[in-house]
């Protein structure tokens, strides 16, 4: 049995004529929030302009000499005993990389930390491990 080409042309026509209006809402729709985001000057990324005033003659000069860089003194950081963390020492006592990994992903620490929540001391030796740690046993032979 054969379908019949008519029938199917009108089923088309009846669903086209009731996706056409939804459609057309949509795209004015869409039309109408683009334009007023555009009007307002609202969403996507705009540059800031910075108003900074020149410096003009002695203050230039001024401004241009770059004291070197000192080092601050080191302070002592939760984070040198934490289980959780990483730190990477370069030669310098300054040179100090600190990464936290308490959570995933680690988050570098850029300070000195003096309290933390999620702070857990590293384990403690025994005196039986700290008395052992150079020693080689030889487990007995038998002959």
């Amino acid at each position: 049995m054969a379908a019949d080409p008519s029938a199917d042309a009108v089923s088309m026509l009846q669903l086209l004529f009731g996706i056409a209006p939804v459609l057309v809402f949509l795209f004015v729709h869409l039309a109408s929030v683009m334009l007023e985001s555009w009007l307002t000057g609202k969403g996507g990324p705009k540059l800031i302009t910075l108003n900074l005033p020149r410096l003009r003659g002695a203050k230039a000069r001024e401004a241009q000499v770059v004291p070197p860089a000192i080092a601050p003194p080191s302070r002592n950081s939760l984070c040198a005993v934490c289980v959780y963390a990483h730190v990477v020492r370069g030669y310098q006592p300054y040179e100090v990389l600190i990464a936290c990994g308490y959570l995933f992903p680690p988050r570098e620490v850029p300070f000195p930390v003096g309290e933390c929540s999620d702070y857990k001391p590293k384990r403690k030796r025994s005196g039986v491990e700290i008395a052992s740690e150079g020693v080689v046993s030889f487990p007995p032979l038998d002959n």
